[in-house]
């Protein structure tokens, strides 16, 4: 017998009191946290089941599962999922929030305001700082906490700590389609038809507490059926965090970050289209005065473009453009839709590098150009747009759509190599097989004498871009 060296609790009990301790999971590799066989710390890790009677031998995610069945196989008991949810604190001693509607009585103990007296209000107060009296601001207020009991009508007290903003925020989403009511606090009319929300996005610490609680107190309100759902988001999404030098920002290390120094100089669209060109959104990634400046030169750039560039109003004649923005249209849309914008912003990019040499543009080019860098740099795009001659706002013109027959190239060309080696170039039509580009390398008088007394021994093909032959 002996306390199970697993849980930490446990552990510093068994050690403290000088109990015997005895290891059932081992680890694959020598623990670092041990000393020969005597464990110095708990050992919470995965492992190998040892000290385990006919279990001992299996991985430790194994064996938990064979106990458990072997458990419920002898109606020993039954396998249950159980969660842990952190006690919530929703109680605060400051002025602002909303009162917790209890009433002390002394007679009749704790007593729930009666819903006829709801809601409390907050009394107007002119000094709600700490006095140091060690009393919050509300129990300073005598004819705050004075009251009647509501049950036997002697003097009471009323509860003077505050709900904390948590608790708010943990059901505002519901609030929200009906802040034109002050009779209820929702409309479950406008519910029904306005939520559940989309999509949530927050930090990862939402995960764990934020969205915890605000998903418990919506299945509590549907078990008493005032919801009709059960989930309050249908898709989470956790953006990434950003660092300065490989460093988490803060201000004991710092190193925050502040964006008014930055937008100050800068500017707000470069400052904003930075942070969206810094990494994926669920990742984020590591700020540096170097990337901004690079975003800031390439807005230069566009408004050379839009403001030093002959405007053509004819159609677009050169196929190559008219490809590449269809297919840049598809890609910015996709990626925002999945908060790519990283990559968004890239495939813009590419599609400015193909453009800004032109000594002529057409219009519907440029303007497309604009209206998909908008969401990035909503400020210079404006006014970029009104330099075009539009007199309404950019953000009133329809999203392009890209035409999916336009995105399909009728030739392409292809990269001919020799043992990795570019040798020559074919120009096809685009979609043709492995056989077919071969058939056709093969004839071109360049690659005939690097094959000449030659055996293939391997092709490699890829669609579309290239084919390579191993030979020797």
């Amino acid at each position: 017998m002996g306390v199970p060296a697993h849980d930490e609790r446990d552990f510093d009990f068994a050690q403290k009191y000088n109990l015997s301790i005895k290891q059932v999971i081992f680890c694959q590799e020598k623990d670092s946290e041990s000393e020969g066989n005597v464990l110095k710390v708990a050992f919470t890790g995965k492992g190998r089941l040892e000290n385990s009677g006919k279990f001992s031998g299996l991985e430790s995610d194994k064996g938990k599962i064979a106990i458990a069945n072997w458990i419920e196989n002898k109606e020993y008991g039954e396998k249950t999922v159980k969660y842990k949810l952190k006690d919530w604190c929703i109680s605060r001693q400051r002025y602002w929030g909303p009162p917790i509607p209890i009433i002390y009585c002394d007679d009749c103990g704790t007593l729930p305001v009666p819903k006829k007296d709801l809601p409390i209000l907050l009394p107007e107060l002119k000094d709600y700082l700490p006095d140091g009296s060690g009393k919050s601001p509300l129990a300073r207020v005598e004819f705050f906490v004075k009251t009647k009991c509501p049950k036997c009508g002697k003097d009471a007290r009323r509860e003077t700590d505050v709900s904390d903003n948590f608790l708010d925020s943990a059901w505002y989403f519901l609030r929200y389609p009906s802040t034109e009511r002050d009779d209820i606090a929702f409309d479950k009319y406008l519910i029904a038809k306005w939520l559940p929300v989309d999509m949530y996005i927050g930090g990862k610490e939402h995960a764990v507490l934020h969205l915890m609680y605000t998903r418990f107190i919506t299945m509590a309100l549907h078990d008493l059926g005032i919801l009709p759902f059960e989930e309050p988001f249908k898709k989470f999404r956790a953006h990434g965090v950003i660092t300065k030098d490989g460093v988490k920002m803060s201000k004991s290390k710092g190193n925050v970050v502040n964006p008014d120094e930055y937008i100050k100089e800068f500017g707000s669209d470069t400052f904003r289209m930075y942070l969206m060109f810094l990494g994926p959104y669920e990742e984020g990634g590591d700020f540096s005065d170097k990337g901004i400046k690079g975003i800031r030169r390439f807005l230069e750039r566009v408004w050379t473009l839009v403001n030093h560039t002959t405007i053509d109003e004819n159609p677009i004649e050169d196929s190559d453009i008219l490809y590449f923005m269809q297919l840049t249209i598809k890609a910015v849309t996709e990626d925002i839709e999945s908060l790519k914008y990283n990559t968004a912003i890239a495939k813009l990019m590419e599609f400015f590098n193909m453009i800004k040499d032109k000594e002529t543009i057409q219009r519907t080019v440029i303007e497309t150009f604009l209206i998909l860098l908008s969401p990035f740099a909503p400020h210079i795009t404006e006014e970029m747009w009104n330099c075009l001659g539009h007199q309404q706002s950019i953000f009133e013109s329809d999203w392009p759509a890209y035409d999916p027959t336009l995105i399909v190239k009728e030739t392409t060309e292809f990269v001919v190599q020799i043992n990795g080696k570019v040798r020559d170039t074919l120009k096809l039509q685009a979609g043709v097989n492995e056989i077919f580009v071969k058939s056709k390398a093969i004839e071109v008088e360049r690659i005939q004498k690097f094959l000449q007394g030659k055996t293939i021994v391997k092709t490699i093909f890829v669609a579309d871009k290239l084919i390579n032959f191993v030979i020797r």
